[in-house]
């Protein structure tokens, strides 16, 4: 902006803050517009299009930002796909089943799948070890379960004393001369 009247050089021209820009032929500091909510300008921009949208993965909840340092990641646990988000509720959930376990993921292909044996049935968790282990005399055996009604039960005539198991195999036949006519058998004396 240029605060004088008859300005003929350029020199004249004062910039406005970091994070700040103002239209063409402004002549005063109100003039000075904040680059706006998801956005932020760490040189003087001559106009609102000059101000940076936070890459994916980061917001910025507040006008006038003047740094990249301002654009905040999401927590870990959620994540965030497109660029310029304004808001820590743009940031999404990773679903039930999967979690993120580092700050400012920007895909939901960043969402790590519970391990073969666990299931998860919380959306947006943070870690692995929240990841669930089916109970003994049950296994599942495909990544990514989101509820515990996911596990399976082993069939009649085996049984499972373990948690965590993955494959119908880990289930244990019941020794010769005794038998099991219930699923889901949790130990070796269930078989009679």
């Amino acid at each position: 902006y240029v605060g004088v009247a008859g300005s003929d050089q350029s020199s004249d021209c004062i910039a406005c803050a970091l994070g700040r820009y103002s239209a063409a032929a402004s002549d005063a500091v109100e003039d000075c517009l904040a680059c706006a909510l998801g956005r932020y300008s760490a040189t003087t921009p001559i106009a609102e299009s000059e101000c940076i949208l936070c890459v994916a993965g980061k917001y910025v909840d507040a006008v006038g930002s003047d740094a990249e340092a301002d654009c905040v990641p999401c927590v870990v646990g959620k994540y965030v796909s497109v660029a310029g988000s304004d808001d820590a509720a743009d940031c999404i959930d990773c679903v039930a089943g999967t979690y993120i376990d580092v700050a400012g993921s920007d895909d939901q292909s960043d969402c790590i799948e519970c391990a073969l044996g666990k299931y998860m049935d919380s959306a947006g968790t943070a870690y692995e070890c929240y990841c669930i282990d089916c109970m003994a005399g049950k296994y599942i055996d495909v990544t990514g379960s989101d509820q515990e009604t996911d596990c399976i039960d082993c069939p009649t005539g085996k049984w499972l004393g373990t948690e965590g198991n993955d494959n119908v195999a880990d289930c244990i036949d019941c020794i010769a001369g005794k038998y099991l006519a219930v699923t889901g058998s949790d130990g070796e004396d269930d078989c009679i």
